[in-house]
């Protein structure tokens, strides 16, 4: 039998909540390997073994600038390790000064964001400087940028501002209708988080793995043979209804989708051009 470490029972403990006998039983069946543990905690119908959202410690922030029009906007999220850090005026003016770098130089990933230049040197370096400073790593490790040609740039960011969701539309109806949608979309993406626009944007091999799950399921196993094929594709629906945004449930009202949402709201051209969710942790 698979010698298991107990640190590595522990995390996919803080990972699916699972009881710890569970877990290490899982983790001998998959000879160490975490995700295929996952897996089989949840064919096993442990249903506390989906992974939790936000486990992660940390502290951070997340700050915003739309363009006056609403057709442009940035959006980055900076984190420390404690929230001692984030309520300092040099967090908050280094946050405010590099959200204003990927406005104005149109940034929409990490890795980008730190190469620029900020005062005479890297986006990089004066996160490095204040880590130094405080003595807690601070990090950007994730920016978004959205425009649009016609429609609008908005969202929504959690009082605490841990949490944010950004969106971008094209539309025909004014920016202030626009912009009042927008904000509840990003509400929406904060309750719901989402891990794709469409499911035709989800990696096939996330799909196929919930494909086998399903299919080797103790709940699909215990039904007529000649059954299975049909409950399995229908759990693929429930699954892609939980993270294609478009398809999702409305947060405010769960028997329609965000699809009829966003025409009900602002029209049959309307179109969800780019989102992204911002979660301090995640």
């Amino acid at each position: 039998m698979t010698n298991i470490d107990s640190k590595l029972v522990g995390k996919l403990r803080d990972m699916t909540g699972a009881a710890l006998m569970d877990c290490k039983r899982a983790l001998q069946e998959a000879n160490g390997d975490l995700e295929a543990a996952v897996d089989i905690l949840r064919k096993k119908g442990l249903k506390n073994a989906d992974k939790r959202a936000g486990r992660k410690a940390g502290a951070g922030r997340v700050h915003s600038i739309v363009s006056p029009d609403g057709r442009r906007g940035a959006m980055v999220l900076m984190t420390s390790e404690t929230d001692f850090v984030p309520p300092t005026d040099d967090f908050k003016s280094l946050l405010e000064r590099i959200t204003q770098v990927a406005y104005d130089k149109r940034i929409g990933n990490a890795s980008a964001l730190l190469e620029q230049t900020l005062e005479g040197a890297p986006v990089a370096e004066a996160l490095k400087a204040l880590t130094g400073k405080c003595g807690e790593n601070v990090e950007a490790p994730s920016v978004a940028c959205f425009e649009v040609a016609k429609g609008a740039v908005g969202g929504y960011i959690h009082h605490d501002m841990k949490t944010a969701g950004f969106a971008a539309i094209s539309t025909g109806a004014s920016a202030a209708v626009a912009q009042e949608f927008l904000k509840e979309l990003g509400m929406h993406i904060v309750f719901s988080r989402p891990q794709a626009l469409e499911r035709s944007q989800i990696p096939a091999e996330a799909v196929e793995r919930e494909r086998a799950v399903y299919a080797e399921s103790d709940e699909v196993k215990s039904k007529p043979e000649d059954r299975r094929a049909k409950i399995v594709e229908g759990k693929l629906e429930k699954f892609f209804a939980g993270v294609a945004l478009l398809e999702q449930p409305w947060f405010k009202d769960d028997k329609t989708t965000v699809r009829k949402k966003l025409t009900e709201a602002l029209g049959a051209d309307a179109k969800v051009e780019g989102f992204a969710l911002f979660v301090v942790g995640a």
